[in-house]
């Protein structure tokens, strides 16, 4: 069996290579005639997987390490009988984290509190859900618009409100897919109507899927605001290319990394070869390596009692991620080389970091360490 697999999948030979002969290739620029010849293709969400790509090829099985599916045509796959799996909720904790990580930084370096403001949400997938918990349990007010989820079961224990609302709020985090069709298509949802409605000193976090918000909208609500509007960006419309005049003026600005934690991306391939021996029918028992999930580097940690909440999280969260690193990295790199290959020269090259999970952080106030797990730490035993 020939397997093709995204060259930024981790441990992808070593949990595959026992099925077939695996390739790693460059995802971005995979060709049809490099797929033609596979049994199965595993991409992550630079690869865009259509008509155009399989035709004619052998593939039987698509598996997307990512939580998102707005690069595949399912409906293609469907007719074509192509097995397809992804890995919903894989990277969840890493997006609370990068969340979690920037407000932080806006705390520590410009003084901006955001534990007393209302918290706003779109999109209550597996991340927004994360987030939203989050925010919850460290005793926000919080609320979410997702017009899908808010006709669900759960729509009674969730405080789903109107995008308007979400977006009156202090900090407002963007988790929702790129859509362009059914009743409630995301693409360019939030333009400048919509950004009218954003008060002095909010804080948007974009971490869902560029092309959400209207850029040149943003900016121009930016400016309206007098540079009063804190913008922390992993997502941009012209992925690989982003907008230099936007890169200007955001806070924080990545690569689309907020869910490339190394738990994350190694749960993502782990959910995909599961998702491969379910669809040959090969017993999930006995994993071909012992050490699916990396432990963390910085295992235990030990913070002081204060008054400030705030600082207490962003010292604790900054000693396992501080996304300030992956902003300057990356408005480096393109001083160096302002072109769209820098954005992926990053993603290829990230320097790798933990989930807040992997790390038990220990304070002798009780209150803090209730705080501390509420936001994602590991809670003392």
């Amino acid at each position: 069996m020939k397997i093709i697999a995204d060259e930024n999948m981790p441990n992808a030979e070593a949990l595959f290579s026992h099925l077939g002969q695996v390739t790693l290739v460059n995802g971005r620029t995979l060709t049809a005639e490099q797929v033609k010849d596979a049994d199965v293709l595993l991409v992550r969400s630079v690869t865009k997987v259509t008509s155009q790509l399989l035709a004619g090829s052998k593939v039987r099985f698509v598996g997307s390490a990512t939580i998102g599916v707005d690069h595949i045509d399912l409906p293609y796959l469907k007719h074509s009988g192509i097995d397809f799996t992804s890995a919903p909720g894989c990277n969840a904790e890493a997006v609370a984290d990068y969340v979690f990580s920037g407000l932080s930084h806006l705390f520590m370096t410009k003084g901006l509190p955001w534990l007393s403001k209302k918290i706003g949400i779109v999109g209550y997938g597996n991340v927004g859900r994360t987030v939203y918990q989050r925010f919850l349990k460290l005793g926000c007010e919080v609320c979410v618009f997702d017009p899908y989820q808010a006709s669900s079961a759960q729509a009674n224990t969730v405080n789903f409100v109107s995008l308007a609302e979400v977006l009156s709020c202090g900090v407002i985090s963007l988790h929702a897919p790129l859509t362009n069709t059914g009743d409630y298509p995301t693409q360019g949802m939030i333009g400048a109507n919509e950004l009218a409605l954003l008060s002095a000193g909010s804080i948007i976090v974009s971490a869902g899927r560029g092309g959400v918000i209207d850029e040149e909208a943003l900016m121009q609500r930016h400016k309206e605001l007098k540079h009063d509007l804190h913008l922390i960006m992993d997502v941009w419309a012209g992925e690989p290319s982003i907008n230099p005049n936007l890169l200007s003026i955001v806070d924080i600005a990545t690569p689309h990394i907020a869910g490339y934690s190394k738990q994350g991306r190694e749960k993502g391939t782990l959910m995909v070869y599961q998702g491969l021996c379910r669809h040959l029918g090969i017993p999930l028992d006995n994993l071909p390596i012992k050490q699916p999930l990396s432990l963390g580097w910085v295992s235990t940690l030990s913070v002081k009692a204060s008054d400030c909440k705030e600082e207490v999280l962003a010292r604790a969260i900054q000693a396992v991620y501080d996304l300030a690193r992956d902003d300057a990295r990356l408005r480096f790199k393109y001083r160096e080389k302002n072109d769209s290959s820098t954005f992926d020269w990053l993603r290829k090259h990230y320097v790798e970091r933990d989930e807040l999970n992997t790390c038990q952080v220990i304070s002798l106030n009780t209150d803090q360490n209730v705080m501390l797990a509420a936001v994602g730490f590991l809670a003392p035993k």
